[in-house]
């Protein structure tokens, strides 16, 4: 037998906002950066970043993880380096407390870049 579930909006048990995932495997933060001008485009679970140096920036977290063991997964693309839509570059991120997390971009031969689209994703639990 199929069923179909068609809703608006799932709320909290209150009903006064969204539901939390404390326990599923859903980011718990993401966001969207122009390393160029020092700006979030968009984010979740975000507070700000800093500047720390070139092409290396930390994100602070609203609300902290359980710990500083959890997964982040970064990208970064300079899309003004062609015509064709842009020239990719390498990313990494890491955890560096259970409340920020540290994303870097660089040129493929490891120059430091600030670049105007960067973005970081951190997987782990909440607090």
């Amino acid at each position: 037998m199929t069923s179909v579930l068609n809703v608006d909006t799932i709320a909290d048990k209150a009903g006064t906002g969204p539901v939390a995932l404390t326990k599923q495997s859903a980011s718990k933060a993401w966001i969207n950066i122009d390393m160029i001008n020092s700006v979030t485009l968009d984010s979740f679970n975000s507070s700000g970043i800093t500047d720390v140096s070139t092409g290396v920036f930390q994100d602070h977290l609203s609300s902290s993880l359980v710990n500083a063991d959890y997964a982040v997964t970064s990208s970064a693309m300079d899309p003004t380096k062609t015509a064709n839509g842009g020239t990719n570059r390498t990313a990494d991120g890491t955890p560096s407390s259970a409340s920020q997390f540290v994303m870097r971009a660089s040129a493929y031969d490891n120059t430091a870049n600030d670049v105007p689209a960067a973005a970081g994703v951190a997987h782990g639990d909440l607090a």
